[in-house]
């Protein structure tokens, strides 16, 4: 028989699906292959490849009204290649399994090319008619997360299909928070921010014996700001930063969220806007768990004390609980394992 390989889909809007797809793909035993329209930069171990796709946008594409499927607009040629090259890498590399980070398009397009599919759930509330099609399409699912964080009122038949590896974080394996008193890092994402230059400037200003360290932003956007507000810049890197801060703020996304855990950082959590609530969601388990401040937007600069205050009073060792080196090697074994069961077992189906 022919070489397993897995392809993992890879959603281009933010930053944290390529981080979480390379950390997987990194403990995987089979050849991976990378796809999407934004995929992880720099080099990559050699048994990892990336297949670019054009982007599935076009301006005045008609995107139409359908319950069962979440964007399938009409004539945009980007859409139809995107699907083409993946179609033909399905064929060239049979036998394979197709990891969806995430797209319900996506996972239904391989399901009708007859590859079986690992989808890859997120936060919020999934229970629309399109999730539940690629819910039921997967030959399993992946949690990227503690089951702890699951949401109570998920149906049993989904948390029955549902495999947890724990939070996925680069920084797995990096020593602990070591905090400075009276520092701050605030990140600014690339996914999209409700945060403003004006309200950092007003913040600061708000907690003068704090240095507010903004991750994201360069000097330029906080142009007349107070001497404790210091830009730093877009950070391809903010493990020190992270490691060094009093407290952390940023959004409850799940890459700076796994980040914080996996440091043991004081983290406020902050629930940016997104489709299904996913970032409320995650803030308000964070909360309930006793790990985070979870918040459900950005706070007034009058209240900037108060919320960093409440983050102090952490205890961040209370992340080791959920937090542990091996949760990227444990989501590998999921996809791994899924493999073996249908393509190499003795019972295997293909």
């Amino acid at each position: 028989m022919r070489e397993i390989h897995i392809g993992y889909y890879v959603h281009h809007h933010g930053a944290g699906h390529g981080v979480r797809a390379a950390t997987i793909a990194e403990q995987l035993g089979y050849p991976v292959t990378l796809m999407g329209s934004r995929l992880p930069e720099g080099p990559l171990a050699p048994h990892i490849e990336r297949l670019p796709l054009p982007l599935d946008t076009a301006e005045g594409a008609e995107e139409g009204a359908l319950a069962c499927l979440h964007y399938a607009p009409l004539g945009v040629e980007g859409l139809r290649l995107r699907m083409a090259r993946m179609a033909q890498w399905f064929t060239e590399h049979w036998p394979c399994l197709l990891v969806v980070d995430v797209s319900v398009e996506v996972a239904l397009f391989a399901r009708l090319c007859s590859v079986p599919v690992l989808y890859v759930r997120q936060h919020g509330q999934r229970d629309d008619p399109a999730h539940q099609l690629a819910y039921e399409s997967a030959s399993a699912l992946l949690a990227p997360y503690p089951e702890d964080m699951e949401d109570p009122t998920l149906s049993p038949v989904w948390r029955a299909k549902s495999h947890y590896s724990g939070w996925l974080s680069r920084y797995a394996e990096q020593a602990p928070a070591a905090p400075e008193p009276g520092r701050v890092l605030v990140i600014c994402g690339r996914g999209g921010s409700g945060l403003t230059p004006q309200l950092l400037i007003a913040a600061a200003a708000a907690c003068p014996d704090m240095q507010l360290r903004v991750a994201g932003l360069d000097a330029t956007h906080l142009e007349g700001g107070p001497a404790n507000l210091v830009a730093l810049g877009h950070l391809a890197e903010p493990l020190d930063e992270m490691r060094r801060a009093a407290v952390v703020m940023g959004s409850a996304s799940d890459s700076l969220v796994a980040e914080a855990a996996s440091l043991g950082c004081r983290f406020v959590a902050v629930a940016e806007a997104r489709p299904f609530d996913e970032q409320v969601h995650q803030a308000r388990r964070l909360q309930a768990m006793g790990v985070a401040v979870g918040l459900k937007g950005w706070p007034q600069p009058w209240q900037w004390p108060a919320v960093l205050d409440a983050a102090l009073a952490l205890d961040g060792s209370r992340w080791r609980q959920w937090a542990d080196i091996a949760a990227s090697a444990r989501a590998a074994a999921i996809i791994q394992e899924q493999a073996q069961a249908l393509f190499k077992s003795p019972g295997g189906r293909y």
